[in-house]
């Protein structure tokens, strides 16, 4: 049974290497870097070896870096990267916060992913993805763009894995793909109308945006608190 869930992690862990040099080289990744991305920081082992990119001093680049390849992989611009390095901020100060890992049953990593909520949206290995078939074709799209320039195959991907820097920023970037938009169904043609909800360009309209749709408005987060994480320098 250990070597089935052995090869099963190994097989959703995998990346083309050959596939992502390009990215790693216009984002300027080192390979201690890269090796970061992909390092757990749940496990004791592999967040001592990567301690400074994970934790330390390092941390905010590392974020930052990870966010980029993610932008490239979907074709971002700087509305969603800025969004989305605030948000690695104000959710765990890019990972450096004491309690970033200590719910690893209930949300993962930098941006705090929830089990029940975000990451079952989504979905990962042995978890589909929910939603109506909009949002299912939204991320099926999303999923092959991971495919096609990472040669990772997300639906194979471990929920154990989902802490690690680099798939936890495509975790979220998945997530967001749903919340950038709103769906209204009609049920007497059967048929979605989707509305874009677009991430804003400035840090006001940003807080915002995470308020009303990332956080919620019944969440414990505040617009103040989006533009000046405490305790983290953005």
């Amino acid at each position: 049974m250990d070597n089935i869930k052995s090869f099963r992690s190994f097989i959703g862990n995998s990346l083309n290497e050959s596939e992502v040099e390009s990215i790693k080289s216009s984002a300027g990744i080192t390979d201690d870097e890269w090796n970061a991305m992909r390092a757990n920081p749940e496990i004791s082992k592999e967040a001592t070896k990567y301690s400074e990119y994970l934790k330390g001093e390092k941390a905010k680049t590392l974020i930052e870096k990870a966010i980029d390849v993610v932008a490239d992989v979907f074709g971002d611009g700087n509305n969603v990267k800025t969004f989305m390095k605030r948000l690695a901020a104000v959710e765990s100060c890019y990972g450096t916060n004491p309690n970033t890992y200590r719910r690893p049953g209930i949300t993962k990593g930098v941006f705090q992913l929830d089990k029940n909520t975000a990451l079952r949206s989504i979905g990962y290995q042995g978890q589909k993805p929910q939603g109506n078939h909009v949002i299912r074709k939204l991320l099926e799209d999303g999923k092959n763009k991971i495919k096609t320039d990472l040669g990772l195959n997300w639906d194979m991907t471990p929920y154990e894995s989902l802490s690690k820097p680099l798939y936890n920023a495509l975790a979220c970037r998945l997530f967001l793909e749903i919340k950038m938009r709103d769906y209204k169904y009609n049920r007497k043609t059967n048929k979605v109308t989707v509305v874009n909800k677009s991430i804003p360009s400035d840090l006001s309209g940003q807080a915002k945006w995470w308020k009303d749709r990332y956080n919620t408005s019944a969440g414990a987060g505040t617009e103040a608190k989006f533009k000046n994480p405490t305790g983290c320098n953005l």
